[in-house]
């Protein structure tokens, strides 16, 4: 079984795993949202964990690199254990609606694409014979 946890400071998690819901129908995801009540983070990650199977995948989409949420998931990495950090929509989008294995190469890749996907549209150079839709 796959669990994919969105977790960030404030409600950025819940925002993200809602438009993750309606644009792609991503399901059975949850939010940790950091400091938004009196319960350590620690504790809210050991509660996640505490639903995880020796064999489950867990895939941790948070959202600064260097932040404590961040690093609140680290000593659960593992075989199985993969956080991904300074996650977009794109990136989530990729991961979560994966149905393969997950892979340090394959999240690597998603990764690679998402970075990909931004950009500063104001220096985009687009074809000018692409029709919009």
């Amino acid at each position: 079984m796959r669990h994919v946890i969105i977790a960030s400071h404030h409600r950025f998690a819940d925002g993200l795993k809602d438009t993750l819901e309606f644009i792609g129908g991503v399901q059975n995801m949850r939010a940790v949202c950091a400091y938004v009540d009196d319960t350590p983070l620690e504790d809210h990650v050991a509660e996640v964990f505490a639903e995880v199977g020796p064999e489950d995948e867990v895939l941790v989409l948070s959202d600064i690199l260097q932040g404590s949420v961040n690093q609140a998931f680290v000593p659960y990495l593992g075989e199985h254990v993969f956080v991904v950090s300074g996650v977009n929509v794109a990136c989530c989008l990729e991961l979560a609606l994966s149905a393969d294995e997950l892979t340090t190469a394959f999240i690597e890749e998603a990764i690679a694409q998402a970075r990909q996907a931004m950009v500063l549209v104001n220096t985009y150079a687009t074809d000018s014979d692409d029709e919009d839709e």
